[in-house]
């Protein structure tokens, strides 16, 4: 599978650990992400190391949101820091879902050591928004995609920022 079909995998991995959660919610998001990786394999949609690709991408973006809305109280429209109607509805219900899913999870690993929350050139990632680690500019992300150079300055690494003085 060429590098410009893992995207759309993405938004497919995400409607399959949204169908899970709906019919059993007895699993960790962790469990509910590896069966849709497993089924992605499974049918063949992506070899073994693009399905552990993907998935650990998925799994990044949803902890992170989950963590910022348990560490800081603030809704998902405030991690996601653009319009929350500029996103499809289908789309912003299955990342609430799972979001919803995990804030337990993470809140009980709270005292465990944080998150990775690095993301570089060539990775995918949700809706959202990153900044450089080098100058600070932003990237907006309203649907999953790979995460570009920064064109600003060329840099790579990039983190989501909690910062309300923007």
């Amino acid at each position: 599978m060429s590098d410009k079909k893992l995207v759309p995998a993405y938004q497919k991995m995400m409607d399959r650990v949204q169908n899970d959660l709906t019919q059993t919610q007895t699993k960790t998001l962790g469990q509910h992400i590896d069966a849709a990786k497993e089924k992605a394999v499974e049918l063949e949609e992506l070899t073994i190391e693009e399905a552990e690709k993907v998935s650990d991408y998925l799994l990044r973006d949803v902890q992170d949101a989950a963590e910022y809305i348990v560490s800081t109280e603030q809704e998902l429209a405030d991690w996601l820091k653009f319009d929350i109607e500029l996103i499809e509805e289908r789309l912003l219900g299955m990342l609430n879902l799972m979001v919803d899913h995990t804030r337990q999870e993470l809140t009980n690993l709270a005292e465990n050591a944080r998150q990775a929350t690095e993301w570089c050139t060539g990775e995918i990632t949700g809706p959202g928004t990153l900044y450089c680690v080098a100058c600070g500019k932003k990237l907006v992300f309203k649907k999953p995609d790979y995460i570009p150079i920064c064109d600003n300055c060329g840099a790579i690494l990039f983190k989501r920022e909690f910062d309300d003085n923007e």
